[in-house]
């Protein structure tokens, strides 16, 4: 269903065209070198969401090119700087580009520590002799490292958004009208709230599960479950989800959270859990 974006190719070939497009600034002045960092932030810019960070951007200042953004999370952070070191590597070293890397990102949510400033890259040697091989050779391993960097950064964003989806979940859960699929109105707080916390996470595939009590037929429960679900999906999608993105699964009282036969338990046990993966577009 989801399918991974092929940020190596952006890399490699975005990449390896503004080392060409530096080389041939040389000597041309200030005006030639700002030209070439501003297409180089540019394409950085699309390098970078298309790994999977729609936050993040890369900033030059004289030799040094920092990586910006408020990153939904530490995790994330520390995912984007990462991915950043090795996709934007072609462009380190290229005359009027940038010679290191530095992490200026910010992690906006509540309660979370700032992320220790990472260390510099290393320069990549500016040599006329070194440059053109160093960044052929860079590009090469951009092109090898990418899905694995790519890969595991989507897994961590997707446990992150699964973490603070709960966390929303638990604090309020998702009320509908008596044996309806009908959001109550109360829900719209909640919902709104879900839409952004998954807008934040474009590259993660979202199965929205209903659940019942059990009390009642199971066949009816099953059905009311995946109505529900479905129900919730679409408030989302109209929120500006992307339906490729989301999933509705009914389960009714097949995973009941306490099975004792209480009102307390019944409404723990109706529910709406969030369940994300890494996208595999």
């Amino acid at each position: 269903m989801w399918r991974r974006v092929p940020c190596a190719l952006w890399a490699a070939l975005g990449a390896l065209a503004l080392a060409a497009l530096a080389w041939s600034a040389l000597g041309r002045g200030d005006a030639a070198a700002q030209t070439v960092r501003k297409h180089a932030q540019a394409d950085a810019g699309q390098i970078l969401q298309a790994a999977g960070f729609p936050w993040a951007r890369l900033e030059i200042d004289d030799e040094v090119g920092r990586i910006v953004g408020d990153a939904p999370s530490l995790a994330q952070r520390a995912a984007a700087f990462t991915a950043a070191g090795t996709l934007l590597m072609p462009m380190m070293g290229s005359p009027g580009v940038f010679a290191r890397l530095e992490d200026r990102q910010t992690s906006s949510l509540p309660g979370l520590p700032e992320l220790p400033a990472a260390g510099d890259a290393p320069p990549v040697p500016s040599r006329p002799g070194e440059a053109g091989a160093e960044a052929t050779k860079a590009g090469n391993a951009a092109s090898a490292a990418s899905a694995v960097t790519a890969a595991s950064a989507a897994t961590a964003a997707a446990a992150d958004c699964q973490r603070a989806m709960a966390r929303l979940l638990q604090a309020q859960q998702m009320r509908f009208k008596l044996a309806s699929a009908e959001l109550a109105p109360g829900s719209a707080p909640l919902l709104k709230r879900l839409s952004e916390q998954a807008l934040r996470c474009p590259q993660a595939g979202i199965v929205v599960q209903g659940h019942t009590d059990a009390q009642g037929d199971a066949g009816a429960n099953l059905a009311l479950s995946r109505r529900r679900a479905d129900a919730v999906v679409a408030a989302l999608v109209k929120d500006g989800v992307p339906a490729a993105r989301l999933k509705a699964e009914g389960l009714g009282e097949s995973r009941l959270l306490d099975a004792t036969d209480t009102p307390a338990a019944h409404e723990r046990n109706r529910r709406i859990e969030f369940h994300l993966a890494p996208s595999t577009r």
